[in-house]
């Protein structure tokens, strides 16, 4: 029983080793970042639908943003908060990052622990 407990150390002590050098990498974390927050698309079109609503914001048929209570254009503070926000969703709930191994955390795209791989079988 010692050795599983020094044995599963050492892999938690390894996989956390691995997650630094994935949040250093600021190549993998931009490029990943930009796929995964835009992709599925259809998924960021249902994100962007609920976080506009959150933010009493409407889409308009010409593709424009009207603020619910002033019934004025979204400003682009608005705007740039919606597209924030959407983003932030898409990576923590995206179901394509996770199928790949991955999870948001801490604000970096980061590999799965071994245990959670396995949970998810």
């Amino acid at each position: 029983m010692k050795g599983d407990r020094e044995f599963n150390k050492f892999g938690e002590n390894t996989h956390q080793q691995v997650i630094e050098m994935f949040e250093k990498d600021k190549a993998f974390q931009e490029e990943h970042k930009d796929y995964f927050s835009k992709n599925p698309n259809t998924l960021r079109i249902r994100f962007k639908q609920i976080e506009a609503g959150a933010l009493g914001l409407r889409l308009e048929d010409d593709g424009t943003y009207t603020d619910f209570n002033t019934r004025t254009p979204a400003t682009e503070k608005q705007l740039s908060t919606l597209k924030k926000q959407t983003d932030e969703a898409m990576l923590k709930q995206n179901p394509d990052m996770s199928e790949q191994g991955f999870e948001y955390k801490n604000g970096f795209i980061v590999p799965k622990s071994v245990k959670e791989l396995q949970r998810k079988k």
